[in-house]
């Protein structure tokens, strides 16, 4: 069903090219610091030299390979990107399927709640619970954004599926016996499939641009490197001031194009399964 369902997918220009830009730097943060390996937090003498045979990318202020530290933090900032985005889809996905099907009171506490999430600013929210926080690993940031993308997503779910709910397929299902949880799993998720899957690459778009946003301001992983925390450090070290391009501007063009590739996509996805935006 599913093969059927994201088929039409690849005869899209669009998405081919955002997903072969997104598996560049997939397999780039598995397999790339197995290829290269120089520990990123080992300090040397070589101190913010410029791009050479030795270190390709060049160093930093302490003389640790930029390289070596945009390689790993490929592979931090995907992984951020990844679990946050799970977490708002599963939350997302179980608040707004309930308050679809329980209908009542279940429906008004949810979506109730669902409400002060979304209008809540998520972001402060995020730097609120960050600065408390001693110690904040990979996992921990991820679990931060993911707590406070999820609303949006639940309500239109819901939305979708209470027009679902009155079809015929479900009344019969229901007159068969089928209870909620069934109901849910059988007949109501493969019908936000392509929806979910949409959201799903939005919401790692949105972990990887709120992790980078986090180390920024000095709230990110204290543990790791990311491309948010590499370019924490060339803010510190007054980098861009002083010219050292070869610190910032790769855990930049990493940044954007990573999250453009991920728009494109998404873009790419409306297009295809959105009936009036198709391409005739």
């Amino acid at each position: 069903m599913f093969k059927n369902m994201f088929k039409p997918l690849f005869k899209s220009k669009k998405f081919i090219i955002g997903l072969s830009i997104v598996l560049f730097f997939i397999l780039l943060g598995i397999f790339g610091p197995m290829i290269y390996r120089v520990d990123p937090t080992e300090m040397t003498w070589d101190m913010e030299q410029a791009p050479s045979s030795t270190h390709p990318l060049g160093t930093d202020t302490y003389g640790r390979d930029i390289l070596a530290q945009l390689l790993y933090g490929i592979r931090s900032s995907l992984y951020v990107g990844f679990l946050a985005a799970l977490i708002s889809l599963v939350i997302g996905t179980i608040v707004g399927t309930f308050s679809a099907v329980r209908r009542g009171i279940t429906d008004d506490l949810l979506m109730s709640f669902t409400n002060i999430v979304l209008t809540t600013p998520s972001i402060l929210i995020a730097i609120l619970i960050a600065s408390y926080l001693d110690v904040r690993s990979i996992e921990m940031i991820a679990v931060i954004l993911g707590l406070f993308q999820w609303p949006w997503f639940a309500r239109a779910i819901r939305a979708q599926l209470m027009s679902v709910l009155s079809r015929e397929y479900v009344y019969l299902s229901k007159m068969a016996g089928y209870g909620d949880f069934r109901l849910i799993v059988e007949d109501l998720i493969p019908t936000i499939a392509t929806y979910a899957f949409m959201s799903f690459v939005l919401f790692i778009n949105g972990g990887i641009m709120g992790e980078a946003s986090l180390s920024l301001i000095g709230l990110g992983p204290t543990e790791g490197i990311s491309l948010g925390t590499i370019l924490q450090w060339s803010v510190m070290m007054d980098a861009i001031r002083r010219g050292l391009w070869w610190w910032f501007v790769p855990p930049g063009i990493a940044i954007v194009a990573v999250t453009a590739s991920l728009l494109i996509i998404s873009t790419a996805m409306d297009e295809v399964f959105n009936p009036i935006l198709r391409e005739e």
